[in-house]
């Protein structure tokens, strides 16, 4: 989609860092904290809500598995999925939200 912010961040048309990318989805951290972690998890292909996913599903919860295990924040964090009229950008994508554990 031409005027899909997410599209321009994927086609890095924009300066965000990508902290994983594979053949179909990139993560990176949003420009919108609500905790200290929180990652913007979305596919590469353009689909605009939750009611068009098909596959892509099982693809952005092992993304989802691999960043909660890669940044050891699997004592605690949250997933946030947005649809309708809470979906802010028009093209699906997660939010892993978590706050760094303190060290014993």
């Amino acid at each position: 989609m031409k005027d899909c912010v997410f599209c321009k961040i994927i086609k890095e048309e924009t300066k965000n860092i990508f902290l994983y990318q594979d053949l179909d989805f990139v993560v990176f951290n949003s420009n919108a904290l609500a905790a200290e972690h929180h990652l913007l998890i979305v596919p590469k292909n353009h689909i605009n809500s939750f009611m068009e996913l098909s596959n892509e599903i099982l693809g952005m919860t092992k993304v989802a598995q691999k960043m909660v295990k890669d940044l050891n924040l699997s004592d605690g964090y949250k997933m946030i999925f947005n649809g309708g009229k809470y979906q802010e950008v028009p093209h699906v994508h997660w939010h892993l939200l978590a706050e760094k554990l303190e060290e014993i």
